[in-house]
């Protein structure tokens, strides 16, 4: 009897652990399925639903379309050009910063999506340091039993694995704050389960007119338009105040105000123009420098593992490994930030000469 009740214990034992195991297995893929993992298209579209930016410059159109309906009203009893005339400028300007807003939050989003993705990649290179850090404690320990290391050279590998241990946390605390900045572009909860999917990112040169750009931009980025809206404005309040019956300080005041906007466009375009030229050099550079890392990231490769094998062939000191492992991580950080700086400074490029991004294909 007490070797059966004994079967049965260890039998009820055994069936416990397999439903808990079970049940934490359950839990773990429902965990990683409430996960939602959005493209960047929709990933946008989340952002404008719940911007309330967004939603501020939307109401200012509205305004501004009934400002102008009240304008077209009052021409009935009170005929007024000008009025008129700003009420329009009012309305077209809404409508101009309501797009800008949209494309604005497009950039916003794309560049908290790359940033994620940016600090994801690095948390990996992190992990495949550590793991490096890991063997190389492994083979020092192993070399110190056989009498072919020193104590020295244990501790010292010992010390790396705990320095890459805190790049690791380091990184890993980058990747949860680079996650709940997108959240927030999100218009979402800091701790969503949404999470940008991984795609593959755009490092084919593109060139584009430099010269054409920055002449699209001057006549269409917002600013410019608002400028150009106002000076309109400014233009018929002095033909009109140009007469016999006018006051001369009015139309002094009138022309005062016309001469202040045209000096505050000619402002706005030759900061415009510096801005892309700045984004345009940034593109490039980062394009540059990609061919040159990704190489740079192969010879680093080849090091660490003539190094390796070195090492623990007592050609070379644990010093030695350590700066080839260094060498890669370094040489992979600098290839994964490049490759996010290129396509970063490339939609901003497509910002600054006005260039819609929402509704831009992936990685373009």
């Amino acid at each position: 009897m007490g070797v059966i009740a004994m079967e049965k214990r260890s039998w009820l034992t055994w069936s416990l652990v397999v439903l808990l195991v079970m049940a934490l297995a359950g839990a773990a893929a429902a965990e990683e399925k409430a996960v939602q993992y959005v493209t960047l298209e929709e990933a946008e579209q989340i952002a404008m639903e719940n911007s309330v930016k967004l939603k501020l410059t939307k109401l200012a159109l509205e305004e501004a379309q009934f400002q102008y309906k009240q304008a077209e009203a009052a021409m009935i009893m009170r005929p007024s050009p000008v009025v008129l005339m700003q009420a329009q400028a009012g309305l077209d300007i809404a409508q101009q910063q309501y797009l800008t807003a949209l494309d604005e939050l497009a950039l916003e989003v794309r560049t908290d999506y790359f940033n994620a993705l940016r600090m994801q990649n690095l948390l990996e290179i992190a992990q495949e340091g550590l793991e490096s850090a890991r063997r190389h404690e492994e083979v020092a320990k192993k070399k110190l039993a056989a009498g072919t290391a020193t104590r020295l050279d244990v501790i010292k590998a010992t010390r790396n694995v705990l320095s890459s241990e805190a790049g690791v946390s380091q990184a890993r605390h980058g990747l949860e704050l680079a996650q709940m900045k997108f959240r927030q572009t999100l218009g979402l909860d800091l701790d969503a389960p949404v999470l940008p999917r991984e795609i593959a990112l755009d490092v084919e040169p593109q060139e584009v007119d430099l010269k054409k750009d920055t002449e699209y931009a001057l006549a269409n980025r917002d600013e410019i338009k608002q400028l150009l809206l106002a000076i309109e404005v400014a233009e018929k309040n002095v033909e009109i105040s140009d007469n016999d019956y006018t006051p001369v300080l009015t139309l002094e005041q009138a022309q005062l105000n016309l001469a202040k906007l045209k000096l505050q466009l000619e402002q706005a375009k030759q900061g415009l123009a510096l801005q892309i030229k700045q984004s345009y050099t940034a593109w490039k550079e980062a394009e540059e420098r990609i061919p040159v890392l990704q190489k740079g990231v192969e010879e680093a490769a080849e090091m660490l593992r003539l190094s390796e094998l070195s090492y623990e062939a007592d050609m070379i000191t644990g010093n030695d490994l350590q700066d080839a492992q260094i060498g890669v991580l370094s040489a992979k950080n600098d290839l994964v930030n490049a490759i996010y700086d290129y396509n970063l400074a490339k939609a901003r490029y497509f910002h600054a000469v006005a260039r819609p991004l929402a509704g831009q294909p992936e990685g373009q």
